[in-house]
């Protein structure tokens, strides 16, 4: 899991895992090469990263989904990460300006390095 916090919100230094931010990273980069091909903006994965390690929202607090729900009971005492970022600007502040429309599927480079002969 990704031991980010416990239950009270205290963050251990020394259990802080990375991982979730260098996902976003990754998401943050693939959107600027592809920005057409997201739903979302950069805005959105700014706005999230900032409420990873805020302990304001629930959804970042104990290893499992399990811990979450039977020994913490988190969500009855936070809120959702996801429904704040929906109903902070009616999900239009998060919105990319172009959808591709009928789009071109992106295939990954291993998929495409098959079909050369």
């Amino acid at each position: 899991g990704n031991n980010m916090s416990n239950a009270n919100g205290d963050v251990d230094e020394g259990q802080i895992s990375p991982i979730f931010m260098q996902f976003l990273d990754c998401v943050y980069q693939l959107i600027e090469l592809y920005p057409e091909a997201f739903e979302i903006n950069t805005r959105y994965l700014l706005d999230l990263s900032d409420h990873v390690y805020s302990c304001r929202f629930g959804n970042f607090l104990c290893d499992t989904e399990r811990e979450r729900e039977t020994v913490a009971g988190i969500r009855q005492r936070t809120h959702s990460v996801w429904d704040f970022l929906e109903a902070r600007h009616g999900g239009d502040t998060f919105k990319a300006q172009s959808v591709a429309k009928g789009g071109v599927l992106l295939m990954p480079l291993p998929t495409l390095m098959r079909n050369i002969s």
